[in-house]
């Protein structure tokens, strides 16, 4: 199901990772929802801990929080700027009020714990601010992606296609698919194209990082990264093409075993 009209902002601010930012907004472009980058305020491009520069079409006291359906908020260092906003931290408190999607990853817990949104809540985040969160009143579980009302949290950025999954369920497109839901598929041909649709975005993601990392060596390991997920992508699509074309119960077997 498309999310056309669905709208969605992700936060940027200084020192943010930019696995956490990007791959969100490709999976959510990627569903048509629109997009927007909103900034604090502080400037008009921001830069990553590995200096990936994000241009904002926005800033947090421009943005109608009636006009918005999810909040994003990456982690890396950007929550600690974020945090220290009203803006920012008004558009969370009403978001959730109004039953909006707000999810966070990672250290973007912060936010959550400054806007005063955690009491009672049962989330998840990075280790490290476990005791952050716990302090401001949250249930603290390690998990790839825990799901509160409209609130999503996830770790790290190992979680993040559980997180979007959850993000784009949530968003009322397609069923949140943390690895638990895929282990379970009803069919090898389900669970390869989930695996195709996975590595597509993969590949997508380091390929729009590549255009846009300033650092030599990171838009190499972006480069890299690219290459490995368009081998993997051409592997399952190869074998979920065979799976379709030739359904036997030998192919079904080994997949089912695999999965």
């Amino acid at each position: 199901m498309s999310l056309t009209g669905k709208r969605a902002i992700v936060f940027a601010e200084n020192l943010y990772n930019e696995l956490e930012l990007w791959y969100p907004v490709l999976r959510l472009r990627g569903a048509g929802v629109k997009v927007d980058i909103a900034g604090t305020g502080s400037a008009s491009t921001y830069t990553s801990k590995i200096g990936m520069p994000v241009e904002v079409s926005t800033s947090a006291d421009k943005v109608q929080i009636a006009q918005v359906d999810a909040l994003i908020i990456p982690g890396g260092y950007a929550p600690d700027y974020l945090r220290r906003y009203p803006a920012v931290l008004g558009l969370v408190r009403d978001a959730l009020a109004q039953g909006k999607v707000v999810a966070a990853i990672c250290h973007a817990g912060w936010v959550l714990a400054s806007a005063g949104v955690l009491r009672g809540r049962t989330v998840t985040s990075v280790a490290a601010i476990k005791d952050d969160m716990t302090n401001a009143g949250a249930t603290w579980v390690d998990r790839e992606v825990v799901q509160d009302g409209t609130l999503i949290t996830s770790r790290q950025p190992a979680d993040l296609p559980a997180f979007c999954d959850a993000i784009l369920g949530a968003l009322g497109g397609v069923e949140a698919t943390s690895l638990s839901r895929v282990t379970a598929a009803t069919s090898a041909i389900e669970a390869l194209r989930m695996a195709v649709q996975a590595e597509e975005s993969a590949f997508r993601f380091y390929s729009a990082a590549v255009d846009k990392v300033k650092d030599p060596e990171a838009k190499n390991v972006f480069a890299s990264l690219a290459k490995e997920e368009e081998r993997h992508r051409k592997i399952v699509q190869d074998e979920y093409n065979r799976l379709t074309q030739d359904p036997t119960w030998d192919r079904y077997s080994i997949w089912r075993d695999v999965i």
